[in-house]
């Protein structure tokens, strides 16, 4: 575990920046304007993180468009939204690694954060970096355990783990005198954790976090720890990954118990976005779907971690259970394939064949292509939820947010 981190309160320079983009900060409640939000990313050295940060950065400095992000669309831009130079951000990781050298690596391999945006944005990853804490590895398949660094991974007991987390939140919050933090799930899809008994109720859970003993004998997952240990604290919480962090009875109780909204979950960004707005044309034009078939190549580190099956298999009946919401047909045959290619990288390339029917019986049928950068994908939509789930709060929205049901393939508690 570290045992100590270089992190100065807000220097000249980001009092400057913030001033720059959220206005001098006054004493009593602020505007929102004035605001200042923690992004506390579970996952923060990876990619999807990254590109949050950096996207950021970006288009609060005005040096690239807010092309891609959906609060920026009109009508929605209109919001009291918190500004993206308002965003502070930090978070826990388990490997040995740093954004500044993701954002490196990233621009290297796929062009998109180039050394002029990179040095534009110098100061905005450095500061991230100096947030980033040792983070969990619970529960986690072999692929993950494989890339965790010795002295990047918190120990203990599940109680000591979730006061860990916990600390590091305030601590965060205290620093940067926030007046909100979000925690954000973009740690690698997680083995599906079943039915393990520590997760069928929160009383259930509470005995097991008291209980002692092994975090993994008790099959609770790290998305599920940091979801409570945020919630718990009074954060909110979106997930956006495959995780089991949302779905699960304690984490709605404590939300409840607490008053925070929180959301999942697994971020719908390429694929299974072109499917969900196909689908509802075959149901509207009533054609009948037979089969609807879809392969999938990914090269990044995800991609990796998905070759475990425990994670593979969460991550395909999220993909195949958004299909089968909208066209509500048992008999209609649908599978999903996910291969590793590692010359790929962040490219991910599909293609889905729909095999449907019409009038008379006529059999027809549909094929497409769907190529994208993972990262660029998904990072402006955590930043979308980030202020839209800010909005909520300020709000008193508590619990799950279904009207932010279009950005997930699962969402919980409500069927888009």
């Amino acid at each position: 575990m570290r045992s100590e981190f270089a992190t100065p309160a807000p220097d000249d320079h980001v009092r400057e920046h913030m001033g720059e983009h959220t206005g001098e900060r006054k004493t009593g409640e602020r505007t929102i304007a004035e605001r200042r939000i923690g992004v506390w990313i579970a996952g923060a050295y990876g990619n999807v993180g990254t590109c949050a940060v950096a996207g950021a950065a970006a288009v609060a400095r005005g040096l690239m468009p807010a092309v891609g992000l959906v609060t920026e669309a009109r009508d929605i831009c209109d919001l009291e939204l918190i500004s993206l130079g308002g965003l502070v951000f930090g978070g826990h990781d388990v490997r040995d690694g740093s954004i500044v050298r993701t954002a490196r690596e990233f621009g290297e391999r796929n062009g998109l954060l180039t050394p002029a945006l990179r040095l534009a944005v110098a100061d905005d990853l450095e500061r991230a970096d100096r947030e980033i804490r040792p983070g969990l590895l619970v529960n986690a398949g072999d692929e993950v355990r494989a890339m965790a660094a010795e002295g990047f991974v918190v120990t203990g007991s599940p109680r000591e783990l979730l006061a860990r987390v916990q600390a590091d939140l305030r601590a965060f919050q205290a620093r940067w005198e926030l007046d909100d933090v979000i925690v954000v799930n973009l740690i690698s899809t997680e083995p599906d954790a079943g039915a393990a008994p520590a997760l069928s109720s929160h009383e259930a859970f509470c005995a097991a976090l008291d209980g002692g003993g092994d975090h993994d004998e008790h099959g609770i997952p790290a998305s599920v720890l940091y979801a409570y240990a945020a919630l718990d604290a009074g954060f909110p919480f979106v997930d956006f990954t495959p995780a089991v962090a949302c779905s699960v009875a304690p984490i709605h109780e404590i939300a409840r118990l607490r008053g925070v909204p929180f959301m999942g979950r697994d971020g719908k960004t390429g694929e299974t976005l072109v499917k969900t707005v196909l689908a509802p044309m075959f149901v509207a034009r009533h054609f009948r779907v037979l089969s609807w078939e879809g392969a999938n190549l990914l090269g990044n580190r995800d991609g990796a971690v998905l070759q475990g099956s425990g994670a593979l298999a969460s991550k395909v009946r999220d993909k195949d259970a958004a299909l089968r919401r909208i066209l509500r047909d048992d008999d209609m045959h649908s599978s999903v394939r996910i291969d590793y290619v590692p010359s790929l990288d962040d490219w991910k390339q599909a293609y889905d064949f729909i095999h449907f029917e019409g009038f008379l019986g006529a059999r027809m049928q549909m094929h497409f292509l769907w190529q994208g950068c993972d990262s660029a994908l998904a990072a402006p939509l955590v930043l979308d939820l980030v202020r839209l789930v800010d909005l909520a709060r300020r709000r008193g929205e508590v619990g799950t947010l279904p009207h932010l049901a279009c950005f997930f393939k699962s969402p919980v508690g409500v069927a888009e």
